[in-house]
C-alpha cells in the first residue's frame, strides 16, 4: 500500500497520450524533440506546461503499426486536470486520447468499477 502512495505521487503530474505516431529520427534525443514538438503543435499544449516527454516501453522496429504511449510530465496537477478533463480522459480533435498516468492498483480499480457499472446497466436493461 505504501508503494502505491509513492507511485501515485511520482505519477501525479503525468498524462499518457495514446496513438501518437512514432518519430523516425535516428537518435533518442531527436525523437524526444519530435514528441515535444507534436505535443506543442498538434495538441496545442503550451511549452511552459510541459516538463518532460518520453515513450513507455522499448521501440519495436518490427511492428510499424504499433505506437508506444507517450508520457508527458506537466508542471503541476492543475495542468493535468485541464488536459484530462478533470481526470475523465480527453479525446482530442485529432483522435488522440489524453489520460492520467495511473499506477497498476488504480488502473485495476478503475477497470473493476467500469465492469461493475456495465453489469448494473445490463441488469437494468433486462429488468425493463
Amino acid at each position: 500500500i505504501n508503494s502505491d502512495k509513492v507511485e501515485r505521487e511520482r505519477r501525479k503530474n503525468n498524462v499518457v497520450i495514446m496513438k501518437v505516431p512514432e518519430s523516425v529520427a535516428p537518435t533518442a534525443g531527436q525523437r524526444r524533440a519530435d514528441d515535444f514538438k507534436f505535443c506543442h503543435e498538434k495538441l496545442l499544449i503550451d511549452k511552459r506546461d510541459i516538463d518532460k516527454v518520453w515513450r513507455a516501453g522499448k521501440k519495436d522496429d518490427t511492428n510499424t503499426e504499433y505506437c508506444r504511449p507517450l508520457i508527458v510530465q506537466l508542471v503541476d496537477e492543475e495542468c493535468v486536470d485541464y488536459w484530462t478533463d478533470g481526470g475523465k480522459g480527453y479525446l482530442t480533435d485529432s483522435g488522440h486520447w489524453i489520460n492520467r498516468d495511473l499506477c497498476r492498483a488504480d488502473r485495476t480499480a478503475n477497470f473493476l468499477v467500469r465492469a461493475e457499472r456495465r453489469k448494473r446497466m445490463a441488469d437494468k436493461k433486462i429488468v425493463q
